[in-house]
């Protein structure tokens, strides 16, 4: 039997091999050699270049714009086709709620319309309900209401 001293001598030595062995690993590029199911570089991948590009320069200007700035003109033109646009896309998100019917007065001649049966609305299913379109103001504060005394709140640490 292997005495314990001996043991964790074989054990580090194993274990210093093995961090050689895949940094040595690391560096080589294996995956070029690989078949494609193992994680290799497929058949119709592109060739490496030779050589690689240059990197930009940073400290290099950019080149100056041949576009002018826009008159005032034109400035309130484009604001306003924008303008238009949100508009349009925004009734298009949110269309406006249908007008209310028109009520009844009581001293008029019923119309074509008017003596025509209504039409019954079909019974509704059971899937999920619209939400009710009340609107709230954001800024109106909801209190509720307070029977009897109240007490103060407690503070907690």
């Amino acid at each position: 039997m292997l005495s314990n001293a001996r043991h964790a001598g074989l054990v580090s030595r194993a274990a210093i091999l093995l961090a050689t062995a895949l940094a040595l690993a690391a560096c080589s590029s294996t995956f070029d050699v690989l078949p494609e199911k193992l994680g290799g570089v497929p058949a119709t991948a592109p060739e490496r270049p030779a050589e690689q590009p240059a990197f930009p320069n940073v400290y290099e200007q950019r080149p100056t714009r041949d576009m002018k700035n826009l008159n005032t003109e034109e400035q309130k033109k484009l604001e306003s086709e924008l303008t238009n646009l949100r508009e349009q896309q925004q009734q298009l998100a949110n269309p406006p709620p249908p007008p209310p019917p028109a009520a009844k007065k009581a001293g008029a001649a019923p119309t074509a319309k008017a003596a025509a049966p209504a039409k019954k609305e079909p019974p509704k299913t059971a899937g999920p309900k619209p939400a009710p379109a009340a609107k709230k103001k954001q800024n109106e504060v909801v209190v509720p209401e307070q029977k009897g005394p109240v007490a103060p709140p407690k503070l907690v640490n």
